[in-house]
This record gives structure tokens, C-alpha cells and sequence, in this order.
């Protein structure tokens, strides 16, 4: 996973998840709080660029405080290619299994993916 932070980059990021609206509008708005300041200390990961096929916004991992707080540990998904997303899931660190989270996505797949990846590792999703 590639971490955006050039202005640049997440300027191009937002017009490329714009003309996917509304799949796009969980993952779109915290792209666009990151651009525009961070307030929520988030990052924006991408499985390549420019040509990305999953995008994913999660806590930056230096400010997760508490391991339990789904709260604050919120990520956001948009993916064009439902391999790549399963694949991020299972096989890179991205998603950090050892801590409570919550993922926002609108995609038809995307929650039956996490329970497939959680039930292969023996964790419990609620």
C-alpha cells in the first residue's frame, strides 16, 4: 500500500472518486478531509497509483490510543477491483486485526470480504 500525501495526489484522488459518486462518498469525504487540513489524523492508502484499483482511509497508527475504540479507528473503502480489495485484506498489514475498527463502504461484496478474512483468522465481526 501506497500512503498519499502530496497535494497534488489527493486533489487527483478526489476528481477520480468523484466521477464514481455515490459508491465513492464514505471514502471520498475522508479523502477530502485530508486534504483540507486532517483534523481526524487519518491517512489515504492506495494499492497503486494513479491506477489504483482499492482506496482505503484508516487512523494514522501513531495516534491510536486505545486498542478497543471503534470509534476512532473508523476506515473507509472504495474499491474497483474486488480481488485487490481481498487481497489488501488478507495479506498486508492495512486493516490492523488486532484492534476494535469500523469500515464504511458502499459496495456490494465488501462486507462478505471482511467476514470471509476474519473467519479465516478466527476473529469475531459485529
Amino acid at each position: 500500500m501506497l500512503i498519499l500525501t502530496c497535494p497534488g495526489q489527493l486533489r487527483r484522488l478526489e476528481e477520480a472518486l468523484r466521477r464514481s459518486l455515490p459508491a465513492t462518498l464514505p471514502v471520498l469525504g475522508a479523502v477530502m478531509t485530508v486534504a483540507r487540513g486532517n483534523p481526524a489524523a487519518h491517512e489515504v492508502l492506495v494499492d497503486s497509483w494513479p491506477n489504483f484499483g482499492v482506496v482505503m482511509t484508516r487512523l494514522r497508527p501513531e495516534e491510536h490510543r486505545d486498542p478497543g475504540d471503534f470509534y476512532a479507528n473508523q476506515l473507509t473503502v472504495y474499491y474497483r477491483d474486488e480481488g485487490a480489495w481481498r487481497a489488501l485484506l488478507g495479506g498486508t498489514e492495512a486493516v490492523g486485526w488486532t484492534r476494535a475498527f469500523q469500515m464504511q463502504g458502499m459496495q456490494e461484496g465488501m462486507f462478505q470480504a471482511v467476514r470471509e478474512v476474519a473467519d479465516a483468522k478466527g476473529l469475531r465481526l459485529e
